[in-house]
């Protein structure tokens, strides 16, 4: 937007336009300062007469003055004068300077090389100080932010080169910095790299970082299937456990550690020998007797302890 307000007199992009660095996007009605300029040089020009002629005159009155024609109060006047008029044109220039920036402020240039990815007014229009124009997205420089738990974003360290996923393939970026600070709403730390090859993603795409993590914990692979919702938000699986009689169905909470599409690691009321129930478990009711039956599909460690 522009930092002063008036009538927009000409927009010379419009959306999806490529633009250069410097290159003038729009432009206000600047006759009224240009006027204004003119009035201000001829100030400055009229001020530097009178400073010159107020010069003449003191050297005229010190001259006088050397010969006791004058008084020293004449010689003092006369510098006060030339002080004045040396004011003047001071403050002329400073004017013509105002002008001159208020014109160039007239005019958008782009900030950067990018492309016009919106346009909010036309010709015309009376535009506000600071009200948006035009939206320019950068596309020479991209950057990534994401954001990370805190144990993972010290994984990471400044400067080093990461691959990062995307729907239109993979990127290189670098990892310019890490806030360090947890963002209260999502309690991530926010990491942002700069995308080395800007050319093979459209700005705004989602960008994605995988990191490995090692999990010390004794548990069970279980497939999705194997767990129902218990109480407060927890889990629970379903075991057939030996006993006199038979076996018989007996349920027990269990926390989940990790999940990998349709398999997840728990850990919790599990004992050794317990045959976990994978399926129906909408047909189970606590103390059930039940006979077990091993699947005859492969599960990935579905029934190992690790």
């Amino acid at each position: 937007g522009f930092t002063t307000g008036g009538q927009i007199i000409s927009l010379s992009v419009d959306v999806g336009e490529a633009v250069t660095k410097g290159q003038i996007l729009a432009a206000l009605d600047t006759r009224t300062l240009r006027a204004q300029l003119v009035a201000a040089e001829a100030q400055m020009r009229e001020a530097e007469a009178a400073h010159a002629l107020a010069m003449v005159t003191v050297d005229r009155q010190k001259a006088l003055f050397a010969r006791d024609h004058v008084s020293r109060q004449r010689v003092d006047e006369a510098v006060a004068q030339a002080d004045t008029a040396k004011a003047r044109i001071a403050s002329a220039r400073a004017q013509t300077e105002m002008l001159k920036v208020q014109i160039d402020l007239a005019r958008i240039r782009a900030p950067f090389t990018g492309t016009v990815s919106q346009r909010y007014v036309d010709e015309g229009v009376i535009a506000g100080p600071a009200q948006p124009v035009l939206e320019v997205t950068e596309t020479e420089r991209l950057e990534a932010q994401i954001g990370l738990t805190a144990v993972l974003s010290e994984q990471l360290t400044p400067g080093n080169e990461y691959e990062l996923s995307t729907d239109q393939g993979p990127v290189r970026a670098r990892l310019r910095a890490r806030t360090g600070i947890i963002d209260e709403a999502r309690r991530t730390v926010n990491c942002v790299f700069d995308i080395m090859e800007a050319d093979r993603i459209a700005s705004g795409a989602v960008v994605r970082l995988s990191l490995p993590q090692r999990l010390e914990s004794r548990g069970l692979w279980l497939p999705v299937s194997a767990l129902s919702e218990s109480d407060r938000g927890l889990w629970s699986v379903y075991a057939a456990r030996k006993q006199s009689e038979g076996w018989v169905a007996q349920p027990g909470l269990v926390e989940i550690i990790h999940q990998t599409g349709e398999q997840v690691y728990v850990r919790g009321a599990i004992r050794q020998g317990d045959q976990i129930i994978l399926t129906g478990l909408q047909r189970i009711t606590p103390g059930q007797p039940v006979t077990p039956r091993p699947v005859t599909e492969a599960l990935p460690a579905a029934l190992s302890e690790e």
